[in-house]
């Protein structure tokens, strides 16, 4: 079943299947009702709609330990399994989405989520330590979990911690089979990923790393080293 199907599969009714997918699957009512006006009244534009989010918004979330920038279009899903430090700036249209009862996503202090991001938690943990900067048109995701270190620069249009589908049996889709867990992505402290590079499942990327832009990723990287390429390796 594709996740297509599995969306549209329940028997639930289509308002108790979007509570779920926007709350959680342990929310109630009230949660939804809450959710729907901050969400709402989020929507404004300029200032006003900027000073709105940052007080109405942490009422939606586990913790937010002061003022947060939310910019305008955030998709926020399961905000009672989202935690953010001091001063997190998510920019417009990002999205942070911590799926199923079992998901937590972590920000840090001071930590950057560019526009049109994306910061994925499917039944796992993400945690993004203190400055992490995640630029634009990055997509963030896990089924098992992603530890990004402090003061790490992730720049534009990577792609970090994605699974892999099982080869096809020649009946079943791809799309269909199982994906392969390999244990999450762990990146260290004060490193920097250059802009298109993907980091694969089961990764762990050592502190003070730098990747190279368009490089693939798929084999530990000591801390300290340089390396790049499709697939990357050590250039220095």
């Amino acid at each position: 079943m594709t996740p297509q199907q599995r969306l549209f599969a329940t028997t639930n009714s289509p308002l108790r299947s979007y509570k779920e997918r926007q709350v959680g699957p342990d929310s109630s009512w009230a949660d939804l009702a809450l959710y729907e006006a901050v969400t709402t009244l989020g929507c404004f534009p300029g200032a006003i709609g900027l000073a709105l989010r940052t007080v109405l918004y942490p009422l939606l979330l586990n913790s937010c330990h002061s003022r947060a920038a939310i910019g305008a279009g955030v998709m926020i899903r399961n905000p009672r399994n989202i935690c953010l430090g001091r001063r997190v700036m998510i920019d417009d249209y990002a999205a942070v989405e911590a799926k199923g009862s079992n998901a937590a996503i972590i920000l840090g202090d001071h930590t950057l989520i560019g526009r049109f991001s994306s910061v994925t938690a499917k039944s796992a943990q993400i945690t993004l330590e203190s400055g992490v900067n995640i630029g634009s048109h990055c997509r963030i995701a896990s089924q098992s979990k992603i530890v990004i270190g402090e003061s790490t620069l992730i720049a534009a249009f990577c792609y970090i911690g994605p699974g892999n589908h099982r080869p096809s049996d020649g009946e079943t889709p791809l799309i269909e089979q199982d994906m392969e867990i390999r244990g999450g992505v762990s990146i260290g402290r004060h490193v920097w990923i250059g802009a298109h590079s993907t980091i694969l499942d089961g990764v762990t990327i050592g502190d003070g790393a730098i990747v190279g832009a368009h490089s693939l990723v798929r084999d530990d990287v000591p801390a300290g080293q340089v390396v790049a390429g499709v697939p990357a390796r050590a250039i220095r």
